[in-house]
């Protein structure tokens, strides 16, 4: 369905935002989003079909710009990051947004806050949330407020939290507020929402309670999660267990930092429930999802396959851990024809070796084969890689001949791994050649596993992008050293 409407997107560098962009796009709407650095969303797949304003929505004035001909607006944004005054920036962002979006004229407002009965005793962090959907509604521009309660999906910082201290917590604490009900909402169903508003006119000016189709504890949300994993997981309760403490830690084990840790952690004494079920009457379309399946699609999703590019700030190299997966990466810019760098690449393992520290290489096979794994057993095919080909002990998941060569391990280890390389050609005959190394740990077995062996793979996995760019420079200067591989 092609429109003309032009639709504005903050917090595009969130979960929330970045998610529902490819959506809109989807649906042929044309889509400028408000960033504070536009660096930071090159490496999504739309970028490049998008209109980008560079601002702060602070600045009053970086916000008039990117309200100009938007007939619909999306603040997805929290200031949660900010540090202590926080509650400061939200005020005074939503002003600055509501006067912007009345001044240019936008029909519709849609806000997405948090869900919490402001009448109990709840948390700074979703007080916050309430107050900014208020003053959104001070403007002429009419608002639609939906108040989601904890959103599952892969990359959610809340389902990151659920994710990383279940996976690493032989043993859970929490105290007994952990007892306290919410209603999990999947972050399909929660675009759903955001999608239909556009063209439901009858939901402007109304605030919509969220959430999924299951009412369990917090507690529940971590033994659900467990069962999936396949982990055992107790659960001890801690009267004196306070919210700060609960931060320090969870910011300790996981990629969340505590500033952020601590508002959503304290936003857990209390309840979040649907108490005004407005939603499913105005949206009947919504087909809800069950806990136990948002959280199995957010699993299934465990593959570099659902990573977007990580390139973002022009790094040669970087370690960082993102939607349950470890991620180790470096790239090289170098001289040479991209169809024989992806000769090198495919040639690699069996008798030819891995370029660089082949003896390890072959302790980690000989390990692995004591083990009940495969070890290095060679490669099947010594001319092109298809598809499924085995490599020592990988197999060819993906390829593009030239472009780009996956392989996924079939070692015995507590996760599962990848190795992937991306070709770029560049100007003046030059290449630009990406490495990088993805593990899914399982449990806390994994993370020591990949912990342990992070300074090794650091020495491999930099001498061999090294290796393979001589190799590929030496053939493109003698292409007379062309052969099949062994």
């Amino acid at each position: 369905m092609a429109t003309d409407d032009l639709i504005l997107v903050t917090g595009v560098t969130g979960y929330i935002g970045g998610y529902l962009v490819p959506h809109l796009l989807e649906k042929s709407y044309r889509v400028r989003v408000l960033v504070r650095n536009a660096s930071r969303i090159v490496g999504r797949v739309w970028h490049e079909q998008v209109e980008v304003v560079e601002g702060d929505t602070l600045s009053l004035d970086a916000v008039n710009q990117a309200m100009l001909g938007v007939s619909t607006a999306y603040y997805l944004i929290h200031n949660m990051a900010s540090g202590q005054d926080y509650l400061e920036r939200e005020i005074v962002s939503a002003r600055n947004f509501a006067t912007a979006a009345c001044a240019a004229g936008v029909k519709h407002i849609i806000y997405l806050g948090g869900l919490a009965n402001p009448q109990e005793n709840i948390g700074q962090h979703l007080r916050a949330r309430i107050q900014t959907g208020a003053i959104l509604k001070q403007g002429c521009t009419p608002v639609t407020e939906f108040r989601a309660s904890l959103i599952i999906g892969s990359g959610s910082i809340s389902f990151e939290m659920i994710r990383y201290l279940t996976e690493q917590l032989p043993l859970v604490v929490g105290p007994k507020w952990l007892n306290n009900r919410v209603q999990p909402i999947a972050v399909e169903n929660v675009v759903d929402y955001l999608l239909s508003a556009l063209v439901t006119e009858s939901c402007r000016g109304k605030v919509y309670e969220i959430g999924g189709k299951d009412v369990i504890t917090y507690f529940d949300t971590i033994s659900a999660y467990a069962r999936l994993r396949g982990l055992k997981r107790p659960i001890v309760k801690l009267p004196f267990l306070t919210a700060k403490w609960m931060s320090y830690f969870a910011s300790k084990l996981t990629p969340v930092p505590s500033r952020i840790t601590f508002p959503l952690i304290d936003g857990m004494r209390s309840n979040s429930l649907v108490q005004d079920d407005s939603a499913t009457r105005d949206f009947p379309a919504i087909q809800l999802i069950d806990y136990q399946t948002s959280v199995q699609n957010a699993l299934d999703n465990l593959s570099p396959v659902y990573l977007e590019s990580m390139w973002q700030r022009g790094e040669d190299s970087f370690s960082t851990m993102q939607e349950g997966i470890f991620v180790e990466a470096r790239k090289l810019v170098f001289l040479a024809d991209p169809e024989l760098v992806y000769h090198t690449l495919s040639c690699l393992g069996g008798k030819n070796g891995w370029l660089f520290l082949n003896w390890l290489w072959k302790i980690r096979g000989l390990f692995d084969k004591l083990l009940g794994g495969p070890g290095l057993r060679g490669r099947n095919s010594s001319g092109k890689l298809v598809e499924s080909d085995t490599l020592d002990f990988y197999r060819v998941e993906a390829l593009r001949p030239g472009r780009m060569l996956r392989l996924k391990a079939e070692l015995i280890s507590p996760g599962i791994g990848w190795m992937e390389w991306r070709i770029y050609p560049k100007v003046e005959g030059a290449v630009e050649l990406s490495q990088i190394a993805y593990f899914v740990p399982h449990g806390l077995p994994g993370f020591l596993y990949w912990k342990f062996l992070l300074p090794f793979h650091r020495l491999m996995f930099a001498g061999l992008i090294k290796a393979i760019a001589r190799k590929a420079m030496a053939l493109s200067n003698d292409v007379d050293l062309l052969r099949d591989c062994i």
